[in-house]
């Protein structure tokens, strides 16, 4: 599943290796021009760890199950990332719930969050939030 000889990526039928097919395939995502970052997630389930390896590099991309070193290591289980590549978890709340685990750049972890999906039906076009209704709702008597 998924790995050939020389830690190359081979997709595989399930949502986790489908998020990186879809990364790989084109091997230029916009999304990421202008920046450089390797990534590595430790993915695990029940005694079981998979190791998959992002390297960018001005948008261009690159995907390998190599467990190698990387500017930001992130430690999370296999229901929780599948949750988060199909939208279903933001990366960001999954951080301030102590659901992924992280280790080096954060600035790598943020830029990763680019090409992560946003929730089931959203269309990825929201309205900002003003400042005064942000601000209305964390002063005391303001809206809970």
């Amino acid at each position: 599943m998924g790995e050939s000889g020389n830690g190359e990526f081979r997709p595989a039928d399930d949502a986790i290796s489908e998020f990186f097919a879809m990364l790989a395939a084109p091997g230029h995502l916009t999304a990421f021009e202008g920046a450089a970052a390797t990534l590595r997630f430790d993915v695990h389930d029940d005694g079981t760890e998979e190791h998959w390896h992002l390297a960018v590099a001005d948008g261009d991309v690159v995907v390998t199950r190599d467990r190698v070193q990387a500017d930001v290591i992130v430690s999370i289980r296999r229901d929780r990332f599948e949750e988060m590549v199909t939208g279903r978890l933001n990366a960001q709340a999954a951080i301030l719930r102590g659901v992924l685990d992280s280790e080096g750049s954060m600035a790598a972890l943020m830029m990763f969050q680019r090409c992560l999906p946003g929730p089931p039906g959203s269309t990825g076009r929201v309205a900002p939030i003003p400042g005064a209704v942000v601000m209305a709702q964390h002063r005391p008597g303001g809206p809970q």
